[in-house]
């Protein structure tokens, strides 16, 4: 999906699925991402060490590719935000949101005159280096970025009205990590209190017409939260995706390979020498 696509799918109650990247440089898990599906790739520079030419390289292949580049800012800093979008970028994920004041500062970065102080560059990755009006480049741009604010602490699901109430803001999106750790239960989401606020988030979506989603690699908990009325997720990422596979794969075949042993140990039950050179029992 472009994100245009991406904007009439939320707009008519559809579902929008995504991946995050995480630790892959190459350009190619874009393709990769659109080959399996995936509406969108969002590149996160909030926890990772991909630099702005590594996120331009992934976000040229996404276009190329048909599926949306979000880019997850580290934080709310016109520079780390507008220039992802320069390289063409067509939505913007900022953590840590806890307040109105963050979100309208945002909205200032990200949008040009009359709506905002962004500086203008025209012609360049974000449009394939095409000639194109400058006025119509600045309505598309105003009109098509989306904005994702994510809503991670217990203190921003206190503040959710006066934050989604923004117009402008498309996504109010819930960090289950950091959200959980806020009430002191990390990663504990099935804990009581940390879906209620999550839930509390979705209704508070509903009634100001925000779209809600949530990161979740637990399908069982996505589907929940589709019944609940979120539209928006991103699922893992490809490191998530790589050790889930490949750990069922490599369980399954050693299971495998045990059953037709029989009654004579298999490798990985014989001693084993440790890394002190002490003979040690292994435990699969």
């Amino acid at each position: 999906m472009n994100i245009e696509q991406i904007r009439q799918a939320l707009a008519s109650g559809g579902l929008v699925i995504g991946s995050e990247v995480n630790e892959m440089r190459s350009p190619a898990i874009a393709e990769i991402y659109a080959a399996a599906g995936f509406d969108y790739i969002m590149i996160d520079q909030e926890h990772t060490a991909i630099d702005l030419s590594e996120v331009a390289g992934i976000i040229r292949v996404a276009r190329l590719s048909g599926i949306a580049p979000f880019v997850r800012v580290p934080e709310i800093d016109y520079n780390v935000i507008c220039r992802p979008l320069d390289q063409g970028a067509q939505g913007i994920v900022v953590p840590r949101v806890t307040s109105r004041d963050q979100v309208l500062e945002v909205l200032d970065m990200i949008r040009y005159h009359p709506k905002g102080r962004r500086g203008l560059a025209v012609g360049g990755p974000s449009v394939g280096y095409r000639d194109i009006n400058a006025q119509e480049f600045v309505d598309r741009a105003n009109n098509s970025i989306m904005l994702v604010v994510q809503i991670e602490s217990e203190a921003a699901v206190r503040d959710i009205d006066s934050i989604i109430s923004v117009p402008g803001v498309d996504v109010a999106f819930v960090g289950p990590v950091d959200l959980s750790l806020s009430v002191g239960r990390p990663c504990e989401f099935t804990d009581e209190k940390v879906v209620s606020l999550i839930q509390e988030v979705v209704d508070k979506c509903r009634e100001h017409r925000v779209v809600s989603g949530i990161a979740l690699f637990d399908l069982d908990l996505i589907a929940k939260w589709i019944s609940a009325g979120m539209r928006f997720f991103w699922v893992g990422n490809e490191v998530v995706m790589i050790l889930s596979q490949g750990r069922q794969i490599v369980q399954g075949l050693r299971e495998f390979f045990c059953r037709q042993c029989y009654n004579t140990p298999c490798y990985h039950q014989r001693a084993t020498v440790s890394a002190d050179g002490s003979d040690q029992q292994a435990n699969s």
